[in-house]
Formats: C-alpha cells, sequence, structure tokens
C-alpha cells in the first residue's frame, strides 16, 4: 500500500465534491460534529494563511472510467467545514475579528482568491483495504502524545471563555518569560491557559480548592454564558 505526500487546493476539493469524487463518509469517519465556533476557527485559520493539519485519503483508481475516488480517512470536519462554507452555510462569528459575519460570497475577490488557492497537505493511500486504512490508525495513534488537561480543556469547550483564557494567556506572554514562570515546553502544552484559567477563577469565583478538575468545572460553568466585554468594562479581567 503506497503512500504518497502531495498538496492540494481548496479548489480542487471542491470540484472533487461536485464531480462526486469525494468521498466525506466512509465507514471509519464520524459525522459532522463540529460546533460554529470551530468552524468559524478554522476558516479564520485559513484565511489568515496558517497551517492546518494534513489531510489523509484513500484513493481508489478506477481502471475502467479512468477516474479516482478519494475517501476521507482522516480530515473530515476540517474539509466538511471548508465545503460548508465556500457554500455559504454559515457566518463566521465574532470569533474571525475583522471577518466577523462574513460568508465565503460577502468575502471579496482577492479573499476569495486566496480561500480557494490555499494548499492542504494530503496522505494519499492508494488503494488501501480497510484494513489497511486501520493500520494506519493504529500506527498514527501510537506516535501521539497523551493529551494533558488543559489540552483536553481546550480541545472540549468552544465558547467564549475558552478563548478569553487563551487570549489573555498570550498577552501576559513576558510574564511567563520574564520571571521564567512557565518554560517554553510548559507553554506549547498549554499550562500557560491552566494557570491563567486559576487566576480568573479566582476574579470570577473567589478563592477556593485549587487543581486541574476545579479548573474543568469553571471552564464548564462559563461556556456558554462568559460575557467578556462585560466583565472588562467592571474592570475584573481588564486584561482579557
Amino acid at each position: 500500500m503506497p503512500s504518497i505526500l502531495e498538496q492540494y487546493r481548496i479548489a480542487d476539493f471542491l470540484e472533487w465534491k461536485r464531480e462526486k469524487r469525494l468521498n466525506l463518509n466512509p465507514d471509519f469517519q464520524r459525522g459532522d460534529v463540529w460546533s460554529p465556533a470551530a468552524k468559524t476557527f478554522l476558516i479564520d485559520t485559513i484565511l489568515r494563511k496558517l497551517p492546518i493539519p494534513k489531510v489523509y485519503l484513500r484513493t481508489k483508481v478506477d481502471v475502467v472510467t479512468k477516474k479516482s475516488i478519494r475517501d476521507v480517512v482522516d480530515g473530515q470536519q476540517r474539509l466538511r467545514a471548508i465545503i460548508d462554507f465556500s457554500e455559504d452555510k454559515f457566518v463566521l462569528s465574532k470569533r474571525a475579528s475583522e471577518f466577523a459575519g462574513k460568508k465565503y460570497s460577502t468575502l471579496t475577490p482577492e479573499e476569495q482568491g486566496d480561500f480557494l488557492g490555499y494548499p492542504i497537505a494530503v496522505d494519499q493511500l492508494m488503494n488501501a483495504s480497510t484494513d489497511d486504512v486501520l493500520e494506519v490508525f493504529a500506527r498514527l495513534n501510537s506516535y501521539t502524545v497523551v493529551l494533558n488537561p488543559p489540552e483536553r480543556r481546550h480541545s472540549r469547550f468552544q465558547g467564549e471563555f475558552k478563548w478569553a483564557i487563551r487570549n489573555a494567556s498570550r498577552n501576559w506572554a513576558s510574564l511567563w518569560e520574564d520571571f521564567s514562570i512557565l518554560s517554553t515546553r510548559e507553554r506549547v502544552r498549554m499550562m500557560d491557559d491552566s494557570l491563567t484559567a486559576e487566576m480568573v477563577s479566582v476574579l470570577l469565583d473567589g478563592v477556593k480548592d485549587g487543581g486541574q478538575p476545579k479548573i474543568d468545572l469553571t471552564y464548564k460553568k462559563y461556556d456558554n454564558s462568559f460575557d467578556v466585554e462585560a466583565i472588562t468594562k467592571l474592570g475584573r479581567v481588564n486584561t482579557i
């Protein structure tokens, strides 16, 4: 089973979808489970020309029709969000800053061109069987570092509280670095978010027992109800 690393533009994926040569629902994929916030963040990343993870496709070549059919092995949620945005199926939320409120059709021609021309790295598994695909998954998972609590929270929660904490921890970068509070390695593992969340929790709810489970409860409590602007006006979290 050869694996070929290539690069395709978003326009290529949209063309395959129109021609029914891209299958988003093979047996080993989940359904559409991404939240609107997650979709917005992905599109915002693309519009800012920042990198996203590569996609894995099982490419099957039909020697009779001389066409290729591509099953999405890994990356379905990203491709669904990209396709839906290209079809004006959702509007970018305020999480996209200056792109907030925009659909694909309301982007400028230059922004549309950048979106369609955005490159996505693709590992193609040529004519792979289902067993081959499962073996790839097993090998990929064997190299995966187990997520720590702040990384799991960042993956699980998509509300304003999470993003406020992320922005604050970045704004306080000089604090972590100048006073050697956290190492670069710890910041890569999002321990700055964890410490920021604990400090903000004290401002919001008072001093309580700490620990990762308590931070989880704070994220859960404010995931759907955190008003960054109101808190800022009160001067309670004026650096978020």
